[in-house]
């Protein structure tokens, strides 16, 4: 009986053992299943929030993006002297000046407008005095130097120059920012149309307008670049022979303007040679009292120096 009643508890203890360590692993599952989808509801609120971040975040990439494409490539500065690539069309401007002595003045203005017509330019600025007229002509800058070969048979020829810039470089880069920059419009333009809130909106319009800004501002640059290239700019200054005036007659020098210049260059010389005597007896007297009077205090009839020196000589 004994024996039966210690074995009865040995199973029950079995039993509670085995209902205890069910208990722990379902109470292990259930924590382990809340903690699960605790993590998944974290994560998926982290997507939710990272998905609707702002727009201007987007936009500030976009920027750094388009910056980032501006930046010269390393073999932009391994092509030729001038920077261009390889097979980049050299861009130059040319531009030149002539001085041409006429008989006629009129007839030379004439002829000088015919010249431009005739190579498909245009004038943009003139000016004229009595006895000389100044021209600035646009040519087409593939007619350069035959128009200013031409040009200089005019009258006779007294100075000749001509002067070319290299812009293949400048051209080139403005070209690459300005296409970036129509790209980053492009973007903010479809970013404006998924803004979900009015700060977003606001942001982004901004964003627009200062790009549209510099586009435009770039656009400028790069129109009078183009404009530089294409037409080289011509300066033609022509002038009359001495003593002659525009109808071709001789004008004889006038002895009453010779005379009133002369007067003047005398009554000029002396004034100025006046001003100077001025400052030397202001400045030049005083300077000159004033080492007289070192001199006599020193080695003059006082002689304070002489009489030092002397009386060192006389203690050795």
């Amino acid at each position: 009986m004994e024996r039966c009643t210690i074995r009865a508890a040995r199973v029950a203890r079995f039993v509670l053992a085995g209902v205890c360590l069910l208990a722990l692993a379902a109470c292990t599952k259930n924590s382990v299943g809340g903690m699960t989808k605790a993590t998944v509801m974290q994560n998926a609120s982290a997507k939710l929030r990272a998905s609707r971040a702002p727009m201007a975040e987007a936009v500030m990439d976009d920027m750094d993006m388009a910056v980032e494409m501006e930046v010269p490539a390393p073999a932009a500065a391994a092509g030729s002297e001038s920077g261009a690539k390889a097979g980049q069309e050299r861009k130059i401007i040319y531009s030149g000046n002539l001085r041409l002595e006429v008989r006629n003045l009129g007839e030379a203005k004439e002829m000088v407008e015919n010249w431009v017509k005739r190579y498909g330019g245009y004038i943009s600025n003139s000016s004229e005095s009595e006895t000389s007229a100044t021209i600035t002509a646009n040519i087409p800058s593939e007619s350069f130097a035959p128009a200013m070969e031409e040009c200089g048979t005019f009258g006779r020829l007294k100075s000749k120059n001509i002067y070319t810039d290299d812009v293949t470089e400048r051209f080139y880069d403005l070209s690459t920012r300005l296409s970036t920059r129509k790209v980053l419009l492009e973007r903010l333009k479809a970013y404006l149309t998924t803004a979900k809130t009015m700060q977003e909106l606001l942001q982004i319009e901004t964003k627009i307008n200062d790009v549209t800004a510099e586009l435009e501002r770039m656009q400028g640059q790069m129109n009078r670049l183009s404009t530089q290239i294409d037409f080289s700019q011509i300066s033609v200054y022509l002038e009359l022979p001495v003593n002659q005036n525009s109808s071709g007659g001789f004008v004889l020098p006038s002895i009453r303007t010779a005379a009133r210049e002369f007067v003047g260059d005398v009554a000029r010389f002396f004034v100025a040679f006046g001003f100077v005597a001025l400052k030397v007896v202001v400045f030049g007297v005083p300077c000159v009292l004033f080492l007289m009077l070192l001199f006599w205090l020193s080695l003059g009839k006082v002689g304070l120096l002489r009489r030092l020196f002397a009386r060192i000589r006389a203690e050795k």
